[in-house]
């Protein structure tokens, strides 16, 4: 899956009870992409909340009702801000990972950056604003080095950030998660991966043969190709192509899954289907936990391990996608 860098600004957040801020964001970006944070960054939102604890504790204990009330303020005085932030960093529910600055021999080209007011540092005569952004910038060149021809995106809405990543091609600055969507599929009609599905699948396949995409159950993009009146899926992680077939091939066993009149028929589709589950979409894979919800044939042996199995399959890779209802019942119907 593709990187995704992100700056404090995107994930701020002072509240007590969760790590991360931006968390609808964030969520959206987990499902197509690995998350990845600067150090300096995951130590600012702590500091963040640090301040803001400290304050509210302070403000806390002086309100006079502590007293008006004879309430014994020892609990307050003695709990452990340091202990809580550890315990809501480690139960973060979203995945992520931390990189950190190791070379501090950049810190001679920070100096030098900083004294000639270049990105991130302020241009201003009278500030020298910019370390943490400079501190970032050096951390996520170091990074890019360890990962070598890999594309990385970097979500940031501060200005002067965003111009010194310019010269760097293969950071790309976003602000946002339907930014990230739109540009990391404009990568699929460029003429070199365009020369990629030429070789792969038809010759005549043009950036306009590129009809839809979407997540797979395996977080890779899938794309749905027309060409010469004949429909393909391609499954492509890190901008690779890494499996491709035919619709037709499998189309009618959805069909024939999803209209089952026995237990014999549904038993055979779900194996004649099981190979090509990573190339079902996210509407494919609703009309058959509707129908596993709906057709007896399917619902009545959801205990035999081979329809158990298959329905599970599909409901923990999607189950953010389905309706409430559905979600409901497919995870009962598990259960039970």
């Amino acid at each position: 899956m593709e990187k995704v860098i992100f700056d404090t600004n995107f994930i701020r957040n002072i509240e007590p009870n969760q790590f991360l801020g931006g968390r609808s964001e964030l969520e959206r970006f987990s499902k197509v992409a690995d998350l990845v944070f600067p150090d300096i960054v995951i130590e600012e939102i702590k500091n963040q909340k640090r301040k803001n604890l400290e304050s509210k504790k302070d403000s806390f204990l002086k309100n006079p009702f502590h007293w008006l009330r004879k309430l014994d303020d020892s609990e307050t005085k003695n709990f452990d801000i340091e202990s809580h932030l550890t315990a809501i960093e480690n139960n973060e529910t979203l995945d992520y990972s931390v990189i950190k600055l190791s070379d501090y021999s950049v810190l001679e080209k920070m100096k030098d950056l900083a004294l000639k007011k270049c990105p991130p540092f302020e241009a201003g005569e009278k500030t020298d604003k910019g370390f943490k952004d400079a501190f970032i910038y050096f951390t996520i060149l170091e990074y890019l080095q360890s990962i070598p021809d890999k594309m990385i995106f970097f979500c940031c809405k501060d200005g002067r950030l965003t111009e010194a990543f310019k010269q760097h091609p293969n950071i790309i600055v976003i602000k946002s998660f339907d930014e990230f969507i739109k540009i990391s599929i404009t990568v699929f009609s460029d003429d070199y991966f365009i020369g990629k599905l030429k070789t792969k699948i038809n010759r005549n396949i043009t950036k306009e043969s590129i009809i839809d995409y979407w997540v797979n159950i395996n977080d890779n993009r899938v794309l749905l190709i027309e060409v010469d009146s004949e429909k393909n899926v391609v499954e492509v992680e890190s901008g690779e192509i890494v499996a491709s077939e035919k619709v037709d091939v499998y189309s009618d066993t959805i069909t024939a899954l999803i209209n089952s009149m026995s237990f014999a028929r549904t038993h055979s589709a779900i194996e004649e289907l099981r190979p090509y589950l990573h190339f079902l979409s996210d509407n494919e894979i609703i009309n058959v936990l509707e129908a596993a919800n709906d057709n007896g044939q399917i619902c009545c042996i959801i205990g035999d391990p081979d329809v158990k199995i298959f329905i599970s399959t599909l409901y923990e890779k999607k189950k953010e996608i389905l309706p409430p209802e559905l979600e409901v019942d497919i995870k009962h119907m598990l259960e039970t």
